[in-house]
């Protein structure tokens, strides 16, 4: 017998007796919340035109799409969300009769995101979407909703986060920054990277005064305080707009009596420019990402033919579960925070940096011990070692809420993590290295072959930056070995002293970027413990000075 006819394919999963029938009754709570708010149920296809979830209309990467084809070769797409089948649905049926419109669904999207990611590849989501509405009342009437919604699923521990998408657009657009540059500084800040930011903001003619309102957008994270204080680096009409919707749109949750599970965050930003205005993310414990987003985006139906407003969101059915099933066995926040560091001598520079700033765990320097986690319990901290491509993987899932290790490491890894500071040591160069005879065929641009422990990084580089078309081979160690004994021309790989490339006749021939140790976060234990972590991020940089 196939014993594979038995399994699920990768990232997929069969649903019975109890959990699902706990799924059931959550999505019946759900959506009686969604009925008590107005939602008339829509149901869409599960798969659409390609053109329906393209780069300017979705919000999910191309790659990450399940796509084939039809009958008449055109190409379709598994759905990745809901809510551009649901606004064409919208334009095509409703928006001709009526002014305003509330639709809500249920049902699975798909997203192809990876092998080995630990991550669904079809979920089940629950949303709702307000057509026509273009005011503050309906921007935090959703918000009420997913209070509601996170309440009504038995969630009591979490945090709506809100920024406003035009309030960063609009410093950009007073600085006349182009698209390009928008979109490099717009990763930098929502990374949180302030070196990477600030090296953008250096190398392009910008005044002053916008560069530290630009730059303080990763600062601005917290409670209203926050609205009041960028009010006074604010530049340009857009901006200020930005601000005082929010304003107004916290006096009306204020009304609700919701504030308490309320924050802004003006670095909250998406690298698509579906959204026009108010964004928002809900966050709870043990889960890495987001439960709820959601936002308003004005200028999608104008894909579909009509010019309306529109704001929604979207609830993840899975993450939600997730935590009620970890909250039920008992877990919940101990108060800790805790800190992954690469083993090594990464390690043990961490170790000394946070010295400086009054944090110690001298059982960390004990060579021999077999320990695994180590506390300190006056500064409430927990630690633990690993190898460097696992500190990025415990961050993005919530194992590790505060993550050190190399900026090869987080490139290569690819995961969902903040990048929050350069830490200055650990310093070292990618390059591409080989005989010098191979620098002509980088110089001329021809098919070669290079030999990499960094497959990621390595074709990031050619295929990004050199525009050179090479066959990629991955090794584990004595990369400088590849070339020597003709199994590549070059490799790509990181040089210190390059002591080892001269001793075998090999040389740099280009460098790829610059390496060091940086501190990472998740992008959930950012918001809940937004004021910890900061005052953290605050005492390193204050002794890297």
């Amino acid at each position: 017998m196939n014993n594979r006819l038995l399994h699920t394919p990768d990232g997929v999963r069969d649903l019975y007796g109890t959990d699902h029938e706990k799924k059931l009754k959550l999505k019946l709570k759900l959506h009686d919340v969604l009925k008590n708010f107005g939602f008339r149920d829509i149901e869409t296809p599960s798969f659409e035109f390609f053109d329906i979830f393209s780069s300017d209309i979705g919000t999910t990467p191309s790659n990450e799409l399940y796509k084939f084809f039809d009958s008449d070769n055109n190409t379709l797409v598994l759905r990745p969300d809901f809510t551009p089948g649901v606004a064409r649905a919208a334009a095509k049926y409703f928006l001709d009769n009526e002014k305003t419109v509330k639709l809500s669904y249920m049902g699975n999207v798909f997203s192809d995101n990876g092998t080995y990611k630990g991550r669904l590849k079809e979920r089940s989501e629950i949303g709702a979407e307000y057509f026509g509405d273009s005011s503050c009342d309906s921007d935090a009437e959703m918000i009420k909703l997913a209070y509601d919604l996170l309440k009504t699923a038995g969630i009591s521990d979490f945090m709506i986060c809100i920024g406003n998408a035009e309030y960063f657009r609009g410093l950009c657009s007073e600085a006349g920054f182009d698209h390009e540059t928008e979109s490099v500084l717009k990763t930098a800040v929502s990374n949180r990277n302030s070196d990477d930011a600030s090296q953008i903001l250096d190398n392009i003619n910008c005044d002053s005064g916008l560069k530290e309102a630009i730059l303080r957008c990763m600062d601005h994270m917290g409670g209203f305080e926050v609205i009041c204080e960028a009010k006074k680096q604010a530049r340009g009409t857009n901006a200020v707009s930005a601000l005082n919707r929010l304003e107004d749109i916290y006096k009306l949750l204020e009304k609700y009596g919701i504030t308490d599970h309320i924050s802004f965050d003006l670095g909250m930003l998406s690298q698509y420019d579906y959204y026009t205005g108010m964004v928002f993310r809900a966050y709870v414990p043990f889960v890495g990402e987001a439960v709820i987003k959601g936002g308003r985006y004005d200028d999608l139906l104008r894909k579909f033919g009509k010019d309306c407003p529109a704001v929604g969101l979207t609830l993840s059915l899975d993450q939600v579960e997730q935590n009620l099933d970890l909250t039920e066995s008992g877990k919940k926040r101990d108060g800790y925070l805790t800190i992954a560091l690469t083993k090594g001598r990464l390690a043990f520079k961490t170790l000394d940096l946070l010295e400086k700033t009054g944090i110690f765990c001298e059982e960390m320097r004990d060579k021999d011990t077999r320990k695994l986690i180590f506390v300190n319990e006056e500064k409430k901290l927990k630690f633990f070692l690993a190898k460097g491509p696992d500190v990025p993987t415990y961050v993005e899932y919530g194992a590790a809420d505060i993550g050190v290790t190399g900026k090869d490491t987080i490139l290569e890894e690819g995961r969902k993590v903040i990048e929050t500071l350069d830490l200055g040591f650990g310093k070292c160069r990618m390059c591409i290295c080989g005989p010098a005879e191979a620098a002509g065929l980088l110089k001329h641009h021809e098919m070669i072959k290079v030999a990499t422990k960094y497959p990621n990084i390595t074709r990031d580089h050619f295929q990004n930056t050199k525009h050179q078309t090479v066959d990629i081979i991955k090794l584990n160690g004595s990369i400088e070995l590849a070339p020597i004994v003709g199994l590549s021309e070059v490799i790509c790989d990181i040089v210190e002293t390059g002591s080892t490339l001269r001793e075998n006749g090999l040389q740099v021939l280009e460098e790829v970027m610059p390496l060091s140790a940086r501190m990472i976060v998740n992008p959930v234990s950012l918001r809940l413990e937004s004021k910890r972590i900061q005052e953290l991020i605050n005492a390193l940089k204050n002794k890297l000075v």
